[in-house]
């Protein structure tokens, strides 16, 4: 029996570092599954064609037993979840050969067969950093909008290879979505445990399985603070903070009618079903 035969249940969920991949939240957060459960490596897009290495540049690390070079490489590694196992593919965004590249990428989530592919990305936005951030899943094919109740998006305009291999999913008829978390924009250094804490809890939803959470809530509340303190230093930032929390809690307000609320609550039954992992605290 092969690797792919003896997969439980398999998901796929992928994140690409670089311009998809705000405060590097999308690409932390599969490390964080990688870090939280027992894994087999599942294989590695590493075609040196398919990135430029003065923009993607190798990393020199060095042991107890000498340096080694990792070149820029597209990793897929299984995590033995307790209830599923998810294919996790972890990768700088490839600067080269986009069309060539997501083929060799769609022939290898075939031979998984999953029942999802979720792509997920971080963009920068003005969301305030003391709200909660806001968290997005949006698909083009109509059998996954069905299933799982997520929202399909309009957008056009310049686009990553989220929006490419994605295309090309759909056009494959591998069930793909994506899912976004917005990141304030004047605090986008890395890492951002809140918008990973955000993404988490959405995957959660969206797969259903209950994922280890760890101490990202605690440091999501830390950054917090932290960023806190650093905004009450400048008056100016203090006040266009300001404004966007009251913009956005604005918005939640005159969201916030009877009928909105019943369908979000209808959404996340649908999603978890009567028998579905408790969503906890």
């Amino acid at each position: 029996m092969g690797f792919m035969d003896g997969l439980r249940d398999p998901v796929v969920v992928i994140a690409f570092s670089g311009w998809n991949d705000a405060g590097n939240a999308a690409s932390d957060l599969l490390r964080h599954l990688m870090d939280s459960y027992p894994g087999t490596d599942a294989g590695v897009i590493d075609d040196e064609r398919f990135w430029d290495y003065q923009q993607t540049r190798p990393m020199l690390h060095r042991t107890a037993d000498g340096a080694w070079v990792e070149w820029p490489a597209l990793r897929l590694r299984a995590v033995h979840h307790p209830e599923r196992d998810i294919i996790v593919v972890l990768g700088p965004e490839p600067n080269l050969l986009w069309r060539q590249f997501s083929m060799e990428l769609v022939a290898k989530i075939k031979k998984i067969e999953p029942e999802l592919v979720v792509f997920v990305g971080a963009m920068l936005s003005d969301t305030p950093h003391s709200r909660p951030l806001p968290v997005g899943a949006y698909t083009n094919d109509p059998v996954v909008e069905k299933k799982w109740d997520m929202g399909t998006s309009d957008y056009t305009g310049p686009t990553g290879m989220i929006g490419v291999a994605t295309q090309l999913m759909l056009h494959e008829r591998i069930p793909a979505a994506s899912l976004w978390v917005s990141v304030p924009h004047y605090v986008s250094t890395p890492p951002n445990p809140k918008a990973q804490d955000a993404l988490l809890t959405e995957l959660e939803s969206i797969l259903h399985v209950t994922l280890h959470h760890a101490e990202l809530p605690t440091e999501a509340e830390k950054w917090t603070t932290a960023v806190d303190h650093l905004s009450q230093q400048d008056p100016d930032i203090a006040e266009y903070i300001g404004q966007l929390e009251e913009a956005r809690d604005s918005e939640e307000v005159e969201g916030a009618t009877g009928d909105t609320i019943a369908a979000e609550l209808e959404k996340f039954l649908r999603r978890h079903g009567d028998d579905g992992p408790d969503p906890g605290p």
